[in-house]
């Protein structure tokens, strides 16, 4: 489109600069990826400069055409009627005036165009006609709106005709296509090999805090010790791992199991989903803390109003997985997060302190991921000993530790009955 509007610009200057020099210079024009409709109209205005009228069907054209012409060599009437007989259009001269309209022959296509209509099995109305809509040129969709709503989203359905409203998809079943018998039977083929189910899948995950010392290395080389150790399988050097790996021959309660034998780690939930292909899954175990918002004034008024916005902690799970014929695309949003008084910042808002994972990962079905890497070091001084007596005489304590975030994820296909 921006090459049209460009190639609009120097070819309308070029048609006025040979005006205002009188000459007789040729046109010559160069159009790419046009739409039939702009090309038409410009040419008359600006190359033949004659009177017209354009059928209104042919000003509906939105088909696009490239060409080239070179006035030194050719004749532009004629070269005008063989390419808009090529479109399927006639011109037509009365009295001086240039008709463009379809020819006889086209009409009995209009005629013969019939309706198909379908009631979509598993998939939506905007992901089918989106789909189908470029391969078919004669027929159209009467649900192909210019918009297209987020799943979840509200559309309005009794938008007057045009509106900003009624150019977004609304929320139906019933796909109506008006075209040629060739073109249904087209359809029909089609139709049942993409409006097929999505895919589902179950995810089982465990969400540790594993505390450790320094010199007790990362929960995630503990986690893999102990599960190589009890599962019976070959992990390799843990260094080289970087902080993921996958099992295909394990099961998470078996890695449950392993792992609650050690003090050190802590599982703080246990969420079990069943989530459905391109959707989204989010899991809250905590609380809605208030926090003070934005300061506002209302009109003719010197009075603030502050308002009181509600801010999410806890364990917060976010999932979003793409079922694949061979594996499944998972996208995950881990966070652990709690308030506590506030000691930098706006007063009397508590602060938040979270720890928190995003990543998109591709495992197979069944297999079993660990993921690790979210660490928060604390170092606690005490000093013990009577106060009236010399330093040298206290007892000191350093006590260095570690809390890691570990998150043992397990997801399925669930097999279409």
């Amino acid at each position: 489109m921006k090459s049209t509007f460009l190639f609009l610009f120097f070819f309308i200057a070029t048609v006025a600069q040979a005006a205002e020099l009188k000459t007789e210079k040729p046109v010559n024009f160069d159009f790419h990826s046009a739409q039939v409709s702009q090309v038409i109209q410009l040419v008359y205005t600006e190359a033949l400069k004659m009177p017209y009228v354009i059928e209104p069907q042919v000003l509906q054209d939105n088909r696009n055409v490239s060409f080239r012409f070179d006035g030194s060599k050719n004749d532009l009437h004629s070269f005008w009627r063989t390419f808009l007989d090529s479109l399927g259009y006639v011109v037509e001269s009365r009295n001086g005036v240039d008709f463009v309209h379809t020819k006889p022959g086209e009409e009995k296509i209009e005629q013969s165009l019939e309706v198909f209509v379908y009631k979509s099995q598993y998939r939506s109305l905007s992901y089918l006609v989106g789909l189908l809509t470029p391969l078919f040129r004669v027929g159209n969709f009467t649900v192909n709106r210019a918009v297209h709503v987020e799943s979840g989203d509200k559309a309005s359905v009794n938008a007057p005709p045009g509106s900003a409203a009624a150019t977004i998809d609304q929320d139906s079943d019933t796909l109506i296509f008006q075209g040629t018998q060739s073109e249904i039977s087209k359809l029909k083929k089609l139709l049942p090999q993409i409006d097929i189910a999505t895919g589902e899948v179950v995810v089982k995950a465990v969400i540790y805090e594993v505390t450790t010392g320094n010199t007790d290395g990362t929960a995630f080389s503990l986690a893999l010790n102990l599960l190589g150790g009890k599962l019976g399988v070959s992990i390799g050097v843990p260094s080289d791992l970087g902080s993921a790996i996958t099992f295909k021959s394990a099961s998470i309660d078996a890695a449950f199991s392993a792992l609650s034998g050690d003090s050190r780690f802590k599982a703080v939930s246990t969420p079990r989903l069943r989530v459905k292909s391109g959707s989204q899954a989010r899991l809250t175990v905590g609380q809605d803390v208030p926090t003070l918002g934005a300061v506002t004034y209302s009109q003719g008024s010197s009075q603030a109003v502050q308002s009181i916005e509600y801010r999410s902690s806890g364990v917060i799970l976010g999932l979003l997985p793409v079922v694949r014929e061979a594996t499944i695309d998972l996208t995950i949003d881990q966070q652990i997060s709690d308030f506590a008084k506030t000691e930098t910042g706006v007063n009397n808002s508590p602060t938040l302190t979270k720890r928190e994972l995003s990543t998109t990962v591709s495992v197979g079905d069944g297999e079993l991921m660990v993921l690790g890497g979210l660490t928060q070091d604390k170092n606690s001084d005490s000093n013990s000993g009577v106060s009236f007596l010399p330093d040298f005489l206290h007892v000191k304590n350093k006590t260095d530790s570690r809390t890691e975030i570990l998150l043992l994820l397990q997801v399925s296909k669930i097999e279409k009955q």
